[in-house]
């Protein structure tokens, strides 16, 4: 269709109506908002039925060449932590282009959430969320740079992952590049001060370069640890915020420099800067972005990622060519005073996929000597008392061996008879538990509602087993690995919707014995598709939890690599 974009007698652009068709392809279901002199929309691609963010634009004939070359070069790049190109074109005089559409909260939303707490994001987190951008932008460099980072092209999906915007339109769309400063505004006719985070040569007209990225992280990085976007000159940042080194200084101040030959070639070398300083000083975070629970039917928001959690188990041990955890430093010294875990193993940062030796470790180094001389007096006390009673056992070795050898002849002969009978019963107890279930179900109206969100930390019931840990229900901050290679995924909710849907009748035996109709079910899933730990309408101690756990053992979720998935499902009977 040509000339869709309607214009008004001053010639803005008005916004489309649902169901305009751009490109023969996108299917406009409703306006989001102007910005920077462009216009978005949530669409739908009828090729595949899937969603889509349109941007749709003015683009005089004179520009279209540069367009064309960054989109083109932009729409070959497939990573993890870059937004998707999915086509682009022109409609009528104005350019089009079509990307994935991305949920969660861009970085301006989280700081300025974080701002109005009187709190920030933070060194560490600083560190992980832009070590994820700069692997974005690295992935990038073999055919374009993006030159125009800023908190609002910087977005954390709702499953935790660091999504990069705008690729390829910093030349195109100058006015988008200088999107993002604090008080969100775009530029006007008669002009606004310049970005904090446009390196000065790309705003001058310069081509963007790796130097310019480096200088856009930099002022980001800047506001992620004070709260506030860097002046002219900027102010100290350990001066802004004490807890943050002064060695920090230097590195802005380089990452900053008006030259590009004198900042940091590329966004790497200052993020590997910024994780050497953290080693150096032994931080660690202690404000935590939390990672959104998978819920059928719940949508992210900015206060799920900022939300502070006390506890943060961010430290994964290797043993024996296996991954333990993650714990929190606590949890690996008190298995390390268990002897499970030993300075020789080593500890990875989950955040930063830095690893080390647990014993070269800043903060487990001291602790590592003092449990190991504990540990080695433990044993030699042991050993000592071992050689004392091994005479006065010698004489009655080969009589308890004896005794022991006859007793479990004994003993398996009676146990072999002993359940012979009681695996008759329980043949006979499967068939009469079927028959109930089928007796239940009968006239019974199976519902699968929307499921509320389990109450924080569920009621505790007196006696019981117990279905799961509080903390396998709160899950800290999954970015996701850090390197470039690295698996993050969750199974999503139509998978975990389908095998419970699959499964549900064998959750009525449970019903028919805690009595009850209505099941509000939160559980924990393995990356081995195992079920780790369940809650029931809030309780995850008594028969009630024990019975759907034993159940889910076996309702066969997908093996995937990635963090724990944490659903929520419900279900009733009427």
């Amino acid at each position: 269709m040509n000339d869709a974009v309607s214009m008004d007698p001053k010639g803005a652009a008005q916004s489309l109506p649902p169901t305009t068709t751009i490109g023969g392809r996108f299917q406009i279901q409703s306006f989001v908002q102007n910005e920077a002199g462009t216009e978005l929309y949530q669409a739908t691609d009828t090729r595949d039925d899937t969603p889509a963010l349109l941007r749709i634009f003015p683009c005089p004939p004179a520009m279209r060449p540069v367009l064309e070359s960054d989109l083109n070069r932009a729409a070959a790049i497939a990573h993890k932590n870059l937004a998707k190109v999915l086509a682009w074109g022109y409609e009528g005089e104005r350019a089009y282009l079509a990307t994935e559409p991305l949920d969660g909260a861009t970085l301006r939303e989280i700081i300025d959430s974080r701002r109005a707490q009187k709190q920030i994001v933070g060194l560490a987190h600083a560190h992980v969320l832009l070590g994820h951008a700069s692997n974005a932008t690295e992935a990038a460099y073999p055919h374009l740079c993006h030159g125009a980072l800023h908190p609002s092209s910087i977005r954390l999906s709702g499953s935790g992952r660091v999504k990069v915007a705008n690729l390829g339109l910093t030349r195109a769309l100058p006015a988008l590049a200088r999107l993002g400063a604090p008080d969100g505004s775009a530029p006007t006719l008669m002009g606004t001060p310049p970005s904090p985070y446009l390196a000065p040569e790309v705003a001058a007209g310069a081509v963007p370069s790796p130097a310019a990225d480096v200088y856009s992280l930099t002022a980001l990085f800047y506001e992620l640890v004070t709260g506030h976007a860097p002046g002219t000159p900027p102010w100290p940042a350990s001066q802004v915020n004490s807890e943050v080194p002064r060695t920090i200084d230097k590195l802005i101040d380089r990452g900053l420099a008006s030259l590009p030959e004198t900042r940091f070639a590329r966004p790497s070398q200052l993020i590997a800067e910024v994780g050497a300083i953290l080693a150096g000083t032994g931080t660690r975070p202690d404000k935590v972005l939390a990672t959104p629970r998978l819920t059928l039917g719940k949508s992210f928001s900015v206060s799920d990622a900022v939300r502070i959690s006390e506890e943060y188990e961010r430290w994964l041990i290797q043993k024996d060519s296996l991954d333990f955890g993650p714990f929190s430093l606590a949890q690996v010294m008190a298995e390390m005073e268990k002897g499970i875990f030993g300075g020789e193993h080593f500890i990875v940062d989950a955040d930063s996929g830095d690893r080390q030796k647990i014993k070269d470790h800043p903060q487990l180094a001291e602790f590592t000597r003092v449990v190991e001389r504990k540990l080695e007096a433990q044993r030699r006390s042991r050993a000592e008392q071992a050689h004392e009673h091994s005479e006065r056992r010698k004489g009655r070795w080969f009589v308890l061996i004896i005794t022991l050898a006859l007793t479990s002849v004994a003993a398996g002969v009676g146990l072999y008879l002993w359940n012979r009978k009681p695996a008759q019963d329980e043949i006979l107890a499967s068939r009469v538990s079927e028959a109930d279930i089928d007796k239940f179900l009968n006239g019974v109206k199976v519902e699968f509602p929307r499921p509320k969100r389990a109450a924080g930390g569920g009621r505790r019931s007196v006696g019981g087993g117990i279905a799961g840990r509080a903390e396998d229900f709160a899950n800290t901050m999954n970015l996701g690995d850090v390197t470039k290679e690295g698996d993050d995924g969750i199974l999503d909710d139509t998978t975990v919707d389908r095998v419970m849907r699959a499964n549900y009748r064998r959750l009525v035996p449970c019903a028919m014995q805690g009595g009850i109709r209505n099941f509000e079910l939160d559980f924990v899933i393995q990356p081995s598709g195992r079920v780790k730990a369940v809650q029931v309408n809030g309780q995850r101690r008594g028969a009630m939890p024990m019975c759907v756990l034993n159940q889910m053992q076996s309702f066969g979720f997908p093996a995937y690599k990635g963090k724990n998935t944490i659903a929520s499902w419900s279900m009733s009977f009427r």
